[in-house]
């Protein structure tokens, strides 16, 4: 089974990024961000 993102999926992603980068915590922002990478990187039966 092949998971993707929905658009509302995506949206909220990106407007949690969003948040955290204008509350200058661009840290927590860049941890998120390497953890979605991770995550989209893994093979479908991982």
């Amino acid at each position: 089974m092949q998971e993707e993102m929905t658009r509302l999926e995506l949206l909220t992603v990106l407007y949690s990024l969003q948040a955290l980068l204008n509350a200058d915590k661009t840290e927590e922002a860049k941890t998120v961000i390497e953890k979605i990478i991770k995550e989209a990187e893994k093979k479908p039966n991982e």
